[in-house]
């Protein structure tokens, strides 16, 4: 279990889904499930017992990285377009993002730049701006490790609070029409952990 604090984010009431809706759901349909995951290694997070074929989408993004609606309209190359129109074409029920315990992009992140370093999409600035100011003045972790799985989990839900600024998002929320859900994996066990909005929490599924 990996604990949080509470109150860190600001997530609209019942906008998190249990893992037992996820994977005893009532009514299984192709493509009702979107998962945003990292790109390293070409992870394919998606492949546990209850993924039926077809019935998982997926996007890869550097750090499974969201850009705000601010963030979309400050910078053109950030347009959100295309995943508005996955949603349209989708009937998403469900909304994974998804992170791993070895995440060489945040643990590259931590690292300070090097000369001639470049970042390209302002992926480094952004986590900057958020995950790591939000885990720096908020908590005091024992090591270097401790730091680093804080980043890697509080950034999955930086995540989420980026998706749910973006109108055609929220609207289903409200409608609760989709459910969200943040994943940590353990890639030494292949163990997934679900965060628990009720107890701050990632718990093994």
């Amino acid at each position: 279990m990996f604990r949080l604090k509470a109150d860190l984010h600001r997530f609209p009431t019942g906008v998190f889904g249990s893992a037992g809706d996820l994977i005893r759901p009532t009514d299984v349909r192709e493509r009702d499930t979107l998962m945003i995951a990292c790109s390293e290694l070409g992870t394919a997070p998606d492949n546990v017992s209850f993924a039926k074929p077809g019935r998982f989408v997926i996007l890869q993004h550097i750090g499974a990285s969201v850009p705000s609606k601010v963030e979309c309209d400050n910078h053109e190359e950030l347009a959100f377009d295309d995943v508005e129109a996955l949603f349209d074409k989708c009937d998403f029920r469900h909304v994974i993002v998804c992170g791993r315990l070895d995440s060489g992009v945040i643990r590259y992140w931590l690292q300070p730049m090097n000369d001639g370093d470049t970042d390209v999409g302002k992926f480094r600035l952004r986590f900057d701006n958020g995950t790591r100011h939000l885990v720096d003045s908020n908590y005091s972790p024992d090591s270097v490790t401790d730091r680093c799985t804080l980043m890697i989990c509080e950034h999955v839900l930086c995540q989420i609070e980026n998706l749910l600024t973006h109108p055609f998002i929220v609207k289903r929320a409200f409608a609760k029409q989709i459910s969200f859900h943040g994943w940590i994996i353990d890639d030494k066990t292949a163990r997934v952990f679900a965060y628990s909005f009720e107890e701050s929490a990632y718990v093994p599924i």
